[in-house]
């Protein structure tokens, strides 16, 4: 396997956690009104990009350093991610129930969104689990590119093969505007190869250029139609600088409240959808801050209370020698 082109060592970079409290700021703020769509689509996207980097450095740090196991990948990604999404799941369910929906209703809403699957499902009314169809675009990923990227690193232009496919999946995207895997795969494969570029000298206006971009794209993505589309494909070259950006430090994004929010951001994803559904207050502006704020409480409790403390369990039983300090870093 070629991988001189890629021996350096991120390590942990706070700013990228900053983009995280961004991104998800921005889909909060789409769903709750405050910014017109498709804002949410383009925050997603962000998400994708910094995806695709963080695992495609994760993978490849851990075969250089002989550590790599596709059981510990997966593992390590179900402890991560599982416990909040049961938790959220199982809390909007038992709602779902005493409001008199059926077993059945509940079961086709809850078994797409705990089985990763929810992007290829078709849309029903009232998808109060719908913002899971990103889960499931991810973990399809996750299942598939640890199995790719070392059959790509073995080519000869390995980034050459990897712009084709992001060239294949936009076009995909736009040939045909599913929820797909391959028709989002452009985005996570844009974070992808940012990864494999190799380390560079840090550059201090990649970040402000990236937002610029990414603002601009927020902008202009309400004229374009369809603009979940059109939207998420123009913000991600803004993506990609602002997760270069970040990858090489910034003080903007690394200010405490957004440090914050990065740390709680995947569990307010998953909250604050189904409190929006359940209050009625979608797109409902100001009806719609109470809602977000017990979102924000509920990603507080699942984050500190349930996914860190498992984390940190599962991590000190697989590195006994490792203190609980270190084994959240």
């Amino acid at each position: 396997m070629r991988t001189a082109q890629v021996r350096w060592t991120l390590g942990h970079r706070p700013a990228l956690d900053g983009l995280r409290g961004c991104a998800v700021v921005l889909v909060v703020a789409d769903h709750a009104g405050f910014l017109r769509e498709p804002a949410g689509g383009i925050g997603v996207t962000v998400f994708f990009v910094l995806s695709g980097f963080l695992i495609t450095r994760v993978i490849v740090e851990t075969r250089d350093n002989g550590t790599w196991s596709l059981a510990g990948f997966a593992a390590n990604r179900f402890v991560r991610l599982f416990p909040a999404l049961l938790l959220m799941v199982t809390v909007v369910s038992a709602i779902l129930a005493m409001r008199g929906f059926s077993m059945d209703g509940i079961e086709d809403r809850a078994v797409p969104a705990l089985t990763y699957v929810q992007n290829m499902e078709p849309r029903t009314s009232f998808p109060v689990f719908g913002q899971t169809w990103t889960l499931g675009v991810e973990e399809q990923f996750y299942l598939v590119w640890p199995l790719v990227l070392p059959w790509l690193l073995g080519r000869n232009r390995p980034r050459l093969v990897l712009a084709a496919a992001i060239a294949g999946s936009a076009a995909l995207m736009i040939a045909t505007a599913h929820d797909w895997l391959p028709m989002h795969a452009y985005a996570l494969l844009a974070g992808c190869l940012l990864a494999l570029v190799g380390r560079r000298p840090e550059r201090g206006w990649l970040a402000p250029v990236g937002a610029l971009g990414l603002a601009l794209s927020i902008a202009v993505a309400p004229s374009l139609h369809p603009i979940y589309v059109y939207g998420p494909l123009v913000a991600t070259p803004a993506a990609v600088l602002l997760v270069a950006g970040a990858a090489g430090g910034n003080r903007a994004l690394e200010l405490p409240l957004l440090l914050f929010l990065g740390r709680i951001s995947y569990a307010v994803y998953l909250w604050h959808v189904p409190l929006l559904r359940l209050t009625g207050t979608t797109y409902g502006r100001g009806a719609a801050i109470a809602p977000i704020a017990v979102a924000v409480g509920a990603a507080m409790v699942s984050t500190l209370v349930i996914e860190e403390p498992l984390r940190r369990a599962w991590r000190a039983a697989r590195m006994p020698g490792v203190s609980a300090r270190g084994a959240v870093s």
